[in-house]
């Protein structure tokens, strides 16, 4: 099953994706959570009309954690422009982002310049939690999961570089896109075959298999687990592949007006627009 969040005539609109085209649910309003964990969905026989785009399909309670360096080819670009000495981790570098720093898979990643300007792309793929767990085993640690999408863990590098730690460069508001659906375990033979890709401008800039994750899903659901309870509806980014931005010399950061298109196989699409906007362009959130 693909579930979403979709924007039509200016209202949010719980719904299934059918064959590419969105079917609004019935009845009492049913969360994204809801259907993830087998509530059955009753659907309208009609699709939303296409004058339409995907919203954030649903907002975690608590901050996104995160997985940093967990391919290989990316710890060790990004050890390279750090000039550190230890590249691949021993164990899960794991941080987290923001809730209000997730955006819609069509929306413009809208950024202010002056917070920060070396925008850099990360294609992920996001792992949705769907039952409380605690201490779960690497053979159960699969059992939990809800369902899979897309994450964009835009980062902005000079915050980054600037407050040595994490949080604040990957939290800008409203910069981190993610779906456009999650979709159901079911769907899904072996997670480790599907492609997953970041094209800037239509240049291809990052392709790599899920399977070249260094921790993959189970054994970091169990990691985690063991030290922070998992709650339902947390989000697991899993790491990016090499070839994001500063793994260039010099590094080739994102600029004002450029697409980018972030994708895993069987998942989706992410499609969004970059635009560096001065104090006063910012909605309130």
């Amino acid at each position: 099953m693909r579930v979403g969040t979709i924007i039509e005539g200016g209202r949010e609109v719980v719904a299934v994706q059918r064959d590419g085209a969105w079917f609004p649910v019935r009845g009492p309003r049913r969360s994204v959570l809801d259907l993830l964990a087998g509530a059955p969905p009753d659907t309208d026989s009609e699709p939303l009309a296409n004058h339409q785009r995907p919203a954030v399909p649903f907002r975690p309670v608590r901050n996104i954690m995160c997985l940093g360096k967990n391919y290989r080819a990316h710890a060790v670009e990004f050890a390279a422009y750090r000039a550190e000495a230890e590249s691949v981790p021993e164990y899960p570098i794991v941080f987290t982002k923001a809730p209000e720093s997730l955006c819609g898979a069509e929306d413009d990643i809208a950024v202010r310049r002056e917070v920060g300007a070396a925008l850099d792309y990360e294609a992920e793929l996001g792992v949705v939690i769907g039952r409380d767990t605690v201490a779960v085993s690497v053979g159960d640690a699969l059992s939990r999961v809800a369902g899979y999408t897309v994450v964009n863990d835009v980062t902005a590098r000079d915050v980054q570089e600037r407050h040595r730690q994490w949080f604040l460069g990957k939290s800008l508001p409203r910069a981190t896109p993610i779906g456009p659906a999650i979709v159901t375990p079911d769907e899904f033979g072996d997670l480790d075959d599907l492609r997953i890709t970041c094209h800037v401008n239509g240049e291809l800039r990052q392709s790599g298999r899920l399977g070249d994750m260094i921790f993959g899903v189970a054994e970091t659901i169990a990691i985690i687990s063991n030290v922070v309870p998992l709650q339902r509806g947390d989000i697991i980014s899993m790491g990016t592949p090499s070839g994001v931005g500063i793994g260039f010399t010099p590094p080739r950061f994102l600029e004002d007006g450029d697409t980018v298109e972030c994708a895993i196989e069987g998942i989706g699409e992410l499609h969004n627009v970059v635009r560096f906007v001065d104090s006063g362009g910012m909605d309130e959130p």
